[in-house]
């Protein structure tokens, strides 16, 4: 690469810290992440060209914007991301480095799938959220989870915090699994783009990266194209075999409407009548990889770090690479805020290839693991950090009873072939690393439940990418075969996997609801043209507020399931009382307790008793009147204080940094004292062996504190724990202990 390229890249840097609209999106997508590949590769096809540049900034900007925050610099992740562009260029260019672009048998074709992955996803999603002549509509199955993110990435747009608040419960932060909430409001408000315009470009291009780098992951590990392509293809296409259920329904019990959503992630209570004798139910469930796509949420993203991180990680290892290895600790710290729960098998499966590293000392190696290893554990201690008391104790110790029907219904026909898969690299180590995932992922699916987010089968969904790549090795090596039963049995388990899919492309295609009519949405618009956007607004309580996702308002109260899961909070009964009081003075004072200004009629609340109450004019003041669509302010309301950002002074930063030494350091040397090891060890033996004993030290303390005592994870009760085992792991208390219990 010619240094005039270079400078072109410090252009770009550039120009992506400048407002400019549409301009500055495309370039916080791609010059980022670019920035970061050309650290650690120097030829590359254009597969990886646009796999990494993607998907590096796309996992890299809600860090920077994190860390700009930390650093006291509102909204100045673009401008941490365009110096570090600037940067690397100025490095490359006073080095000479040269890259090259290389070509592939079957790039083409792979980038052919992955566009037509994201021009499908786009037609599908350019129907959700959006408005046309019947209203603002948006997919049946968005308007309760994909309308509550987008409404906390409106909020933020509206009101930037960090975390990101929650409109649903006012004065309630998301505390978890936040990082697309900040990734789409951040970029809304640098680039003034609309919410719903990021969200229908970002979902598509997710969905072509998750391929893309199905595939990248599947030829690291096969190391050959044609493998790879098949197993990646498989990995999206394959779906189960929940179309046999819906036949069922349709031709065998005569049911001309089945619920097909719930059919196709296998919440199906009627398959105890489907064969005779059986015992079970399916109240499990399985999202199929193309649910990641049309029904998109946190874990859509998570699972596109989790792809690039297995990648990278493996690669850092196989190159020794100090700079992959960092931006493979970007892509894992991302994966923890964008989505915890995929985190957690994630790192437990990372972390035991870190011990066999150690175990077969392979220093060298465990130094280059370690180093991502540490900055997601830093990213962790802030995650959990930041949780509040309960939430970590959603995960208990227990077993599904659904887990082997859905299994088989779901990846069943694909796991002999995954296992054959694994066989045929028995000897290829980095391939033990996906194997060793799928076998963590079965274990917890079967000894662990989340009840209160009813996501047990999510441990069924990650196994589903180790079981598809290792099948779809086989399936490749099958279908070119001379074997016509091996041939014929690869093409028909291929096709019996497929037809979900398309009843799954054919649903959201048609899937369509009215989420707000066309007054009520332009009765929506005069509220965020009109009220301070620290107002709140009180609508029909239900799971499909309408007044957030629009406006970036809060609400009174809405979605029970939500603010149980994120705040265990329940108000549900008591703010849908409101809609039945008739006595203006009790209606007033009732709203005061919820502070709200405004309260939105439109369709749902013109049929409940309170509206009555409404038409008095000494509490309340029409403001909006059109097409049967009304807005009240409650006079004498003031709207709730404008949310203060946090203040982090020198001395918390110090406490900070000193707390995480004290947990990744001292236990372990502690340990190695004692034992008598130090002595015995060169400085980097030193380093991993201290580093290794401390990690492990803190997760037998974390899940003794989140799943036996069940009383929330956080610093503080990490802190207690740790320093008691410092204390009694002393060299001078053990010996002391040793020579009382001589006397």
């Amino acid at each position: 690469m010619r240094k005039e390229y270079w400078l072109a890249l410090a252009l770009a840097g550039i120009l992506a810290m400048l407002p400019l609209g549409p301009l500055q999106l495309i370039l916080l997508l791609t010059v980022p992440g670019f920035a970061l590949l050309v650290l650690f590769k120097e030829r590359f096809d254009v597969v990886e060209l646009a796999a990494y540049s993607f998907t590096l900034s796309i996992l890299a900007f809600p860090l920077a914007v994190l860390i700009a925050w930390f650093l006291g610099m509102w909204h100045a992740g673009a401008v941490l991301l365009g110096l570090a562009a600037v940067s690397v260029a100025a490095i490359k260019y006073r080095r000479g480095a040269n890259i090259e672009l290389v070509h592939s048998k079957l790039q083409w074709p792979v980038l052919g799938i992955a566009l037509l992955i994201f021009a499908i996803v786009l037609f599908i999603s350019l129907k959700t959220f959006t408005l046309t002549d019947a209203g603002f509509v948006c997919g049946t199955t968005h308007a309760s989870d994909l309308n509550f993110h987008l409404s906390i990435a409106q909020r933020y747009i509206e009101s930037p915090h960090i975390p990101v608040e929650d409109p649903y419960l006012p004065g309630h932060y998301i505390v978890y699994n936040w990082f697309m909430h900040l990734l789409m409001g951040e970029l809304g408000v640098l680039t003034g783009i609309d919410l719903f315009t990021i969200f229908h470009v970002l979902v598509p291009l997710a969905s072509a990266l998750i391929f893309l780098g199905a595939y990248l992951l599947a030829l690291f590990l096969f190391n050959s194209e044609r493998d790879a392509l098949v197993s990646s293809v498989v990995f999206i296409a394959a779906s189960g075999l929940s179309w046999v259920y819906i036949a069922y329904q349709l031709f065998v019990l005569n049911n001309p409407s089945p619920d097909i959503f719930k059919e196709m992630v296998y919440e199906w209570p009627g398959i105890i009548q489907m064969i005779p004798g059986i015992k079970f139910t399916m109240m499990l469930k399985y999202d199929p990889t193309v649910l990641f796509f049309f029904l998109p949420q946190t874990q859509t993203f998570g699972l596109l770090a989790t792809i690039f991180g297995f990648l990278l990680f493996l690669k850092a290892i196989k190159e020794k690479s100090p700079a992959c290895a960092a931006v493979t600790g970007l892509v894992l710290a991302s994966l923890v805020l964008f989505h915890m729960i995929t985190a957690f098998p994630v790192f437990i499966t990372l972390g035991l290839m870190f011990l066999y590293l150690l175990l077969r000392r392979r220093f060298d190696d465990a130094l280059v693991a370690a180093i991502p290893l540490s900055v997601a554990f830093v990213a962790s201690i802030y995650q959990l950090a930041i949780m509040q008391q309960g939430n970590a104790s959603q995960i208990i110790i227990a077993h599904h009873p659904d887990v082997i029907p859905t299994i088989l219904f779901s990846i069943g026909l694909f796991i002999p072939f995954a296992i054959y898969g694994m066989y045929l690299k028995r000897d290829d180590e980095p391939s033990w690393l996906l194997g060793l995932f799928a076998i963590i992922n079965i274990v917890l699916l079967n000894v662990v439940e989340l009840p209160a987010t009813v996501n047990t089968y999510r441990f069924l969904v990650y196994a589903a990418l180790p079981v598809s790549l290792f099948a779809g090795l086989v399936f490749s090596r099958w279908l070119v075969s001379r074997n016509t039963l091996k041939m014929a049995a690869a093409a028909v388990v291929i096709l019996l996997m497929v037809p979900s899919t398309l009843i799954m492309v054919g649903f959201y295609n048609d899937s369509t609801y009215v989420h707000a009519s066309t007054a009520e949405y332009e009765a929506l618009q005069w509220i965020k043209e009109n009220t301070p956007n620290n107002a709140v607004i009180y609508e029909e309580p239900g799971f499909f507020p309408r007044v957030p996702v629009v406006t970036g308002r809060d609400v009174a109260y809405s979605g029970e399931i939500y603010t149980l899961q994120y705040h265990n909070v329940d108000l549900q009964a008591d703010a849908y009382g409101i809609l039945s009081i008739t006595d203006p003075a009790a209606l007033y004072d009732k709203l005061s307790e919820y502070n709200v200004k405004y309260v939105f009629v439109g369709h749902r609340e013109s049929t409940h008793p309170f509206i009555t109450a409404l038409k008095d004019a000494r509490y309340f003041l029409p403001v909006y009147d059109r097409d049967g669509v009304n807005i009240y302010e409650v006079t004498g309301i003031a709207p709730q204080e404008e949310t203060k950002d946090m203040d982090i002074s020198p001395m918390n930063w110090i406490a900070f940094f000193a707390a995480l030494l004290y947990l990744l350091i001292l236990p372990g040397f502690n340990i190695v004292r004692t034992l008598g090891w130090e002595s015995k060890l060169n400085p980097v033996e030193l380093v991993v062996y201290v580093f290794g004993i401390s990690v492990a030290v803190l997760v037998v303390v974390a899940t003794l504190v989140a799943l036996t005592f069940s009383i929330g994870l956080n610093f503080y009760t990490i802190i207690v724990p740790v320093t008691l085992i410092i204390i009694l792991t002393n060299r001078e208390v053990v010996s002391f202990i040793r020579r009382t219990l001589k006397v």
